[in-house]
């Protein structure tokens, strides 16, 4: 008799165990279905230097949210710029968001609006945030929509003409300086070039032609005959220069920049932080944390229900930020007024070495 009431007690336990189990993970579930999903969608992979700091941009807003289901994907297409790859990665993506039924998804760069966002545009159930769009935004249909803001990347023209004018100056040059964009052909270096030339105020420097370049022996022909033609180097990107002709593998960006540092006849300005990080010696660029914070801060009024897309003005985000390494501008025979040092350090954006990058890249990790 003992045993039965044991053993039904011991059944009746298991029992009120799984029914507070089932009603725990009922409620869990039912708390976590209830809760808006924000989505952040990258274009490209979380090694890159620019993903990595609007990411930082973005955690700073995000951060403690946990009202929120907060998920990301990377589609990968700096490491793999073969439209193939990128029609994949599209498709990947689409479905990513088709599962997931995010209430707003936040897109960053050109490749997550051109093959995943722009097929969401006008929809209902969705609202979109886009940051770090270096093309216009009607491109993708986005300044008609009405599911859709966000930060256009610009680049700082004004920034870049401060410092160029400081160097020219210190150089006894007379103006017009003579400028030259030199950069690979990817499209995101496109989209720029045509901002650039289409900006009507950058005197007292004359921006010429730009020289955008395939391969490396290109590249290295548009930098060392630069002499010829210009006053100062401008570089946006070098992620998609080719070693050879028959454009199979692309050169290792980071050879690229310290060949370029190396050899360059005249001075060289980043208009992209990493520029600086992996081997200039300054670049005058975009905050990435900027565009990282803005967007996110959207999101989170749209999620919030403070606002909805259409409510938010499309921003420009010409804040600029400064990039030095004291070793590579001592090398380089560079200075610049004591400011632009202490903007770099206040912004922890000022390199003493080369080595100075890595400590800084997984202190952020």
């Amino acid at each position: 008799m003992m045993n039965k009431k044991f053993f039904s007690l011991k059944i009746t336990k298991r029992i009120v165990i799984s029914l507070c189990l089932c009603i725990m993970a009922g409620y869990f579930f039912m708390t976590s279905s209830h809760r808006k999903t924000l989505l952040i969608l990258h274009s490209y992979g979380s090694d890159y230097a620019w993903v990595r700091d609007v990411n930082i941009g973005v955690k700073r807003v995000i951060r403690g949210k946990s009202n929120y289901n907060i998920l990301w994907h990377y589609m990968d297409t700096k490491n793999h710029p073969e439209e193939e790859y990128k029609q994949k990665a599209g498709i990947i993506a689409r479905r990513v968001v088709d599962y997931v039924k995010p209430d707003v998804v936040l897109a960053i760069d050109d490749d997550a609006q051109a093959y995943v966002m722009k097929h969401y545009l006008n929809r209902d159930d969705i609202q979109i945030v886009f940051a770090g769009v270096n093309a216009k935004a009607s491109q993708y249909g986005y300044d008609k929509g009405t599911n859709v803001t966000g930060v256009l990347e610009r680049i700082p023209y004004e920034g870049i003409k401060s410092a160029i004018e400081t160097q020219a100056v210190k150089k006894g040059l007379e103006p017009p300086y003579r400028t030259l964009h030199i950069s690979d052909q990817s499209i995101i270096v496109k989209y720029d070039d045509i901002n650039m030339h289409e900006y009507k105020d950058w005197y007292p420097l004359e921006l010429i032609p730009s020289k955008l370049v395939n391969t490396f022996d290109e590249w290295k022909q548009a930098v060392l005959e630069s002499k010829n033609i210009a006053d100062f180097i401008l570089i946006s990107n070098y992620r998609k220069v080719y070693k050879d002709s028959s454009k199979t593998e692309i050169m290792p960006f980071k050879q690229v920049i310290e060949w370029t540092f190396k050899h360059a006849p005249i001075p060289i300005i980043g208009v992209n932080g990493f520029v600086c990080e992996e081997g200039s010696a300054v670049s005058i660029a975009t905050s990435p944390f900027e565009q990282g914070e803005t967007s996110a801060k959207m999101a989170l009024a749209i999620l919030d229900g403070r606002a909805k897309a259409s409510d938010i003005p499309i921003q420009n985000s010409p804040f600029p930020m400064v990039f030095m390494s004291e070793e590579r501008l001592k090398i380089a025979g560079m200075s610049f007024p004591q400011i632009y040092e202490a903007f770099a350090r206040a912004t922890n954006n000022y390199l003493r070495s080369t080595t100075d990058f890595l400590s800084q890249f997984f202190s952020n990790k």
